[in-house]
């Protein structure tokens, strides 16, 4: 099950989002597996809209620290006023499923 989780960030910062990441499956791990992040205007932008940010454990944005601890480096350019939504995702044998989500902040600074 997903965890809900509110952040605040800064607007033209680079932020670093650590995460434990957990689950009730027995010898769950989040090594060989990929992630995806996003940062949208809301819930309900596509993930595909030219205005999100989508970062991955392919290109370096995500990085998987060991079984159940990762980090996300969201980049100044994605952080503005208008950005409301992020969610994170871990991909396993083609199925998606959301790890964490929340509603956004941005900081106005």
């Amino acid at each position: 099950m997903p965890s809900e989780v509110a952040l605040t960030l800064y607007e033209n910062n680079d932020e670093k989002l650590n995460l434990t990441i957990t689950s009730n499956v027995v010898g769950f791990t989040l090594v060989g597996k990929d992630l995806e992040a996003f940062v949208k205007a809301s819930a309900a932008t596509p993930d595909n809209d030219a205005g999100v940010w989508k970062g991955t454990s392919d290109d370096g944005d995500i990085v998987i620290e060991d079984e159940d601890s990762a980090y996300v480096l969201v980049p100044a350019s994605a952080l503005t006023t208008t950005k409301g939504w992020y969610r994170v995702d871990v991909l396993n044998g083609g199925l998606r499923k959301t790890a964490v989500y929340g509603e956004l902040t941005v900081v106005d600074l």
